[in-house]
């Protein structure tokens, strides 16, 4: 069977895409924490508890990283992370950089697909299936979010501000 991993254990160079991943989300975490603070201090809940949430799932992705590691026999490292962004001038900004890093995150993610790929790694592609489906979702979320902003005018109108702040705590 040539050319298929049969050893559980990680590629080196696979090792240290996946620990970067995980420090990518967790950083994404920290942003979409600033995130959620930037809408608390203006007494915007339903945009804060969305963020939070974000903020959550992150932390889950991280795990799945840290988890499928350990599980291939790799070592975890842990990064010093950047100080989030917290001053915005707008909600839609907000979005727009969410959606930025969302991009990020996607094409990290695809880099590591392709590294799978190419090293024949059918295990780590497979894994890596799901975070590429959620990505996209992700993303399509983000962008329909800041559809939303910009056609409501949600920056520059108080009464749709309110509504879609509400819609956004709504969010499970």
């Amino acid at each position: 069977m040539k050319g298929m991993v049969i050893n559980m254990k990680l590629n080196k160079e696979l090792e240290i895409l996946l620990n970067n991943q995980i420090n990518m989300e967790l950083a994404a975490s920290y942003q979409y924490q600033a995130m959620a603070a930037y809408f608390d201090e203006r007494a915007l809940e339903g945009f804060a508890k969305w963020m939070e949430n974000q903020a959550k799932e992150e932390v889950e992705h991280s795990r799945k990283f840290y988890n499928y590691v350990l599980k291939r026999n790799g070592k975890i490292e842990f990064f010093a992370l950047d100080k989030p962004k917290k001053d915005f001038t707008s909600v839609r900004e907000v979005f727009e950089a969410a959606l930025a890093h969302e991009e990020a995150v996607t094409a990290s993610i695809e880099n590591i697909h392709k590294l799978a790929r190419e090293l024949g790694d059918y295990g780590a592609e497979v894994f890596l299936n799901e975070f590429a489906e959620e990505q996209e979702e992700e993303e399509e979320q983000a962008q329909k979010l800041i559809d939303k902003i910009i056609s409501l005018d949600v920056d520059n109108n108080s009464a749709t501000l309110y509504l879609l702040d509400k819609e956004m705590g709504t969010r499970e």
